[in-house]
């Protein structure tokens, strides 16, 4: 975002916020007051799978030509391949590496840094709320601890970890009767928003006219107050009246979230909810993390691949042919789970927050998948080359983009890179509409690559 954006931006909440309009919606009206004319809404979502995967399940001789075929873990993405981008040669930033590489995975920095993860600095830059949810299981006798976090706001975050938790705090204040549960996220803003009157309407409407040549955004996005107090959807609103159908999250009510042998329908429920959230407007920054490092869950849970042993070990640290076929199966299986329960939904989705065109909600989506290490036996966190059964394999970090991006990156490729998560952090801030942002004191170099 250029400097004149943000004066402009400022100078709207400024006037906004004198007229005494709450300070959610000042934000947000100040949003569209600087929005670049065409400027799509895009939501921003990280699903994050320990343990890597093993690179010859994925990439054969490392030419990328078989990235989607059947054998390859990221088979399930064929239907949606035009909006997928692989980025090959991604390692980690920081000298982070192996199981505490999990808190430089979205921070980019080891240990965390100084600074917070990329979702929180993306949604502060948007003005909106950052949420994570977490399919995290307990194998019995452990627990949460430093290799668990992945997400830092300020402090370490533990991901809410029941879907029907996740879907009363995303999905619960949608209806005429329900209280906000979120003072300061979306759910007050729409609130908010119902409270104004016409006359307010016309006085923000006032308050701002020559602050910018792009009144006609603002001057939307007050048209779409009015038709959401009149029962309408409309650009940057809530767009659900009520929470929609949830089955995989009323399949889990009353379950233990943390029971391993729960972890395939608690993951369901999950990317039930993140999908219903996404497209209803009630998230716009979401994370969802599934396990963790050395989280070893047997994955002959109900609904898994069926393989009676643990992720961590000896699935993921699987050297011999038949156990990284095995490993290739279990992280398949997350990218199944991926498109059956969220991508293929959004993508079936018209998208309510861009009305008057086809897009759908996935074409102004951003889906970042990545994991803390590249090569799962091998435990490294870094581009490099590793030996199987005789053979190279140029190995990376998974990063993976999935969606339009609100056709802010090209789609439909794989591209070969140098460079470290640090960079691939800082480009999906810039595709998400946070250019510049700093993370650790640091501002990230674009992968211009992956950029339209």
């Amino acid at each position: 975002m250029n400097s004149s954006a943000l004066k402009l931006r400022r100078r709207t909440f400024a006037r906004v916020l004198g007229l005494g309009i709450a300070a959610p919606l000042a934000a947000k009206m100040a949003w569209m007051a600087g929005a670049q004319p065409g400027e799509r809404p895009v939501r921003l979502m990280i699903f994050y799978v320990p343990h890597g995967w093993p690179i010859e399940h994925v990439d054969p001789g490392g030419d990328g030509n078989n990235l989607f075929s059947d054998n390859s873990v990221l088979s399930p993405l064929a239907p949606h391949s035009d909006l997928v981008t692989v980025v090959r040669g991604i390692g980690m930033n920081d000298n982070a590496s192996n199981h505490a590489a999990i808190r430089a995975t979205l921070t980019g920095f080891a240990d965390g840094g100084s600074g917070d993860s990329i979702d929180r600095v993306v949604a502060d830059a948007l003005g909106v709320q950052a949420h994570v949810l977490g399919a995290v299981p307990y194998p019995a006798g452990a627990g949460f601890h430093s290799d668990a976090f992945l997400v830092k706001h300020g402090t370490w975050v533990r991901p809410t970890e029941s879907p029907v938790d996740a879907a009363e705090d995303l999905l619960g204040d949608l209806g005429p009767s329900t209280p906000p549960s979120e003072p300061g996220g979306e759910a007050e803003f729409r609130r908010q928003a119902l409270q104004l009157t016409e006359r307010e309407l016309e006085q923000v409407h006032d308050a701002v006219k020559g602050l910018t040549k792009e009144e006609d955004k603002l001057a939307l996005h007050l048209e779409s107050v009015r038709s959401l107090a009149a029962g309408g959807g409309g650009p940057s609103l809530v767009t659900c009246d009520e929470s929609p159908t949830l089955p995989a999250v009323d399949a889990v009510a009353g379950l233990d979230p943390l029971d391993p042998a729960n972890f395939g329908l608690m993951l369901d429920g999950h990317l039930e909810v993140a999908a219903a959230s996404l497209a209803c407007g009630t998230a716009q920054v979401l994370t969802l993390q599934n396990m963790w490092v050395n989280a070893d869950v047997a994955f002959d849970f109900q609904g898994g691949p069926g393989i009676p042993k643990g992720h961590h070990d000896p699935i993921s640290h699987s050297w011999d042919s038949a156990g990284r076929t095995e490993f290739a199966t279990c992280q398949r299986w997350f990218y199944e789970r991926l498109v059956a329960k969220l991508v293929s939904t959004l993508a079936a989705t018209p998208d309510p927050s861009d009305p008057g065109t086809d897009h759908s909600v996935l074409d102004n989506t951003l889906i970042y998948v990545c994991s803390e290490v590249s090569d799962g036996a091998n435990h490294n966190s870094d581009a490099s080359e590793v030996w199987l059964d005789g053979a190279p394999y140029s190995n990376y970090l998974p990063a993976l983009l999935i969606g339009g991006a609100g056709g802010a990156i090209k789609t439909g490729q794989s591209i070969s890179v140098d460079r470290t998560n640090l960079d691939m952090l800082g480009t999906i801030a810039a595709a998400a509409g946070a250019p510049g942002v700093s993370l650790g004191g640091q501002t990230p170099s674009i992968i211009e690559e992956v950029m339209a």
